[in-house]
């Protein structure tokens, strides 16, 4: 047998080895490709409404979290590319198909929606199963509303016209709310108490980072934002009020000079003294009171017409006192006696 013929042979034997393997690996990565796959995967989906005039967000018993376990069939190959491209998390917006836009409670079809999603349209992979099947969600319209912002001192302080900077704030206000606003149009920002004991009398302050509070109809809603949330007030401290109660406070008669020695009063020996007066006023006053300074009574202001009515009790006031000061006192009524004395 000539050599070179049988080198010849054993060439084209091993080319066309060669050939039929690739061949082979070719046909069996195209049938594999094509061949059906499940796979089950981890989704990131987000309920987005920023931007827009309509705010959509779970409710607050749902559960949500946004990762949805998707399982899903096609081809080996689609089934891959589809994977790779739900790596990226999935957002959903009022609007979008399968996501309503009026507003309310609503409850969102998760498979539905993700089926009409870009992600999986014309992909070839169904949607065996997703969990959780659906999401509770409320939709509704919102807009941005101005408010003016009023600033609030504690009543045990005088202040003079406090401002708050910015004076105007703005309030994400969500329509199905709205109309309980009615004409409300200002915002308090209130100062604590901590607050103004730190304010120095007499100067002007500026107290930064005081909350901006909501009416009750709007506080708890989830779409209600305010911008900005805070706001520095600027305030001139005139003084500082404080309060004292006092157990007992004695009970002083006053009658008209004229003809005062033709008649007597008897106090009621229970009402001799008022009990548990409470003092608000300046704290250098309620000071004062403190150190035993200043003298607290009560008084009951006699006229010759309650003399010739002969009644037998009547109010008590607290006068010839410094007028800052304000009482209150569970009672202030005297009984009494009127006496008339004979010439």
């Amino acid at each position: 047998m000539n050599p070179d013929r049988s080198q010849m042979s054993f060439v084209v034997l091993v080319r066309t080895f060669v050939i039929v393997s690739l061949v082979s690996v070719l046909i069996w990565i195209v049938a594999e490709g094509e061949s059906l796959s499940k796979d089950r995967i981890e989704v990131v989906v987000r309920l987005v409404s920023e931007g827009s005039d309509i705010a959509m967000r779970p409710t607050a018993d749902t559960g949500w979290t946004g990762r949805v376990i998707v399982e899903m069939e096609g081809s080996t190959t689609e089934v891959s590319r589809l994977r790779e491209r739900l790596r990226d998390p999935l957002a959903f917006a009022p609007g979008d198909p399968g996501v309503p836009v009026n507003p309310g409670p609503h409850t969102l079809d998760i498979a539905e929606i993700m089926r009409q999603a870009d992600a999986f349209t014309g992909s070839g992979v169904s949607l065996v199963t997703v969990e959780p099947e659906t999401v509770e969600v409320l939709i509704d319209r919102v807009e941005w509303q101005q408010f003016d912002v009023q600033v609030d001192v504690p009543d045990l302080a005088s202040a003079s016209s406090p401002v708050a900077d910015p004076r105007r704030v703005r309030v994400l206000v969500p329509s199905l709310v709205a109309d309980s606003l009615g004409d409300v149009r200002t915002l308090k920002a209130t100062l604590t108490q901590e607050q103004v004991d730190a304010l120095v009398v007499g100067q002007r302050n500026i107290v930064p980072n005081v909350p901006v509070e909501l009416p009750t109809e709007l506080g708890s809603h989830p779409f209600v934002r305010v911008e900005p949330e805070q706001v520095s007030v600027t305030v001139t401290l005139d003084n500082r009020e404080d309060s004292i109660t006092l157990d007992n406070v004695p009970v002083q008669i006053q009658k008209p000079a004229f003809e005062s020695e033709r008649w007597t009063v008897l106090v009621d020996e229970q009402d001799q003294l008022l009990e548990n007066v409470t003092v608000t006023g300046p704290s250098d006053l309620i000071e004062q009171i403190r150190s035993g300074e200043l003298t607290i009574f009560a008084t009951v202001v006699l006229t010759l017409d309650d003399r010739d009515a002969g009644i037998t009790q009547k109010e008590a006031v607290f006068k010839n006192l410094p007028s800052p000061l304000e009482f209150e006192a569970p009672s202030t009524t005297v009984r009494l006696t009127i006496q008339n004395i004979e010439p």
